[in-house]
């Protein structure tokens, strides 16, 4: 007796680039779609804000948070790969910069790590009625922007500049520093003045960070390598494929082998929208315009 194999979801993905003013601040907006239940993983990413406009939506990231569905969220910074579940619907929002992160939330990134919390009161926008407004918009993308646009442009009138050390270690960062010495020396700050900065607008420490970065520089490589063989694909510094795999196992929780099995609906999805929109998969980014 044969037994069907269960058909994915239909998935979309579409993603946007913010208004120019926000391209320092704000990596991109996205909708996503799923028109069925849907598992599947998240990568280790920088703070995003989601908003819900159909269906229940449900992230596990870390086991103090709540385990159910929740409308309007503020991801933290993550270090290590998370789930995504959904019975289908509509999800959308955006991505921060770890400068965005200092400009528009303001709060020690590292208390808010691997989390995700109750939008509420955690940014200076009116969460409630950007959702509602959202839900009003239907399929318009266009309008979605739009105001995705107006609200974070009010908002970034409204806050104080970014501190000039948070954007030296960001451009540092997306040059891969070899090590922490490297890393301070090419921010211009001390190694003490660097831990405390990656701290509070990066959400890790220095070493840490730069070990995160090495491996999602490779794991963009993967994505978007047809029938990738690991091996020729890691980045120069690892040691070793062994060294890649032990980084592998921590930051996504399971072996590339495992991963490479893994079906993946919504991360191709996302990955084949970014690509089209010429937006790297990985931190190892162009620099964004000065503002």
């Amino acid at each position: 007796m044969s037994v069907a194999t269960p058909q994915a979801p239909e998935v979309s993905v579409r993603v946007y680039y913010p208004h120019e003013d926000l391209q320092r601040y704000v990596t991109f907006y996205y909708f996503v779609e799923a028109g069925g239940p849907l598992t599947d993983f998240l990568y280790p990413e920088w703070g995003n804000l989601r908003l819900n406009v159909s269906g229940d939506w449900m992230v596990l990231n870390d086991p103090r948070d709540p385990a159910e569905p929740a409308q309007r969220v503020l991801f933290g910074p993550t270090d290590r790969t998370g789930r995504i579940v959904t019975g289908g619907g509509k999800t959308v929002g955006f991505g921060l910069t770890p400068g965005g992160w200092a400009r528009l939330i303001g709060s020690e990134a590292s208390q808010l790590a691997n989390r995700v919390v109750d939008a509420e009161d955690r940014i200076g926008l009116d969460v409630r009625g950007l959702q509602a407004a959202l839900v009003a918009d239907g399929d318009d993308d266009a309008a979605g922007v739009a105001r995705f646009d107006r609200a974070l442009l009010d908002l970034l009138a409204r806050r104080p500049p970014t501190e000039p050390h948070v954007l030296a270690v960001d451009h540092a960062l997306r040059h891969q520093p070899r090590d922490v010495p490297t890393f301070a020396a090419m921010a211009a700050v001390s190694e003490r003045h660097l831990h405390r900065l990656c701290l509070r607008a990066f959400g890790f420490p220095p070493k840490r960070l730069l070990r995160r970065q090495r491996f999602l520089y490779t794991l963009g490589v993967i994505r978007v390598t047809p029938d990738p063989t690991f091996g020729e694909l890691i980045d120069l510094e690892y040691h070793d494929q062994s060294h890649f795999n032990r980084d592998f196992r921590d930051f996504m929780g399971m072996t590339a082998s495992e991963y490479a099995a893994t079906p993946r609906a919504l991360m191709q999805a996302a990955a084949a929208a970014q690509v089209a929109m010429g937006i790297p998969l990985s931190f190892k980014l162009p620099e964004p315009p000065v503002s």
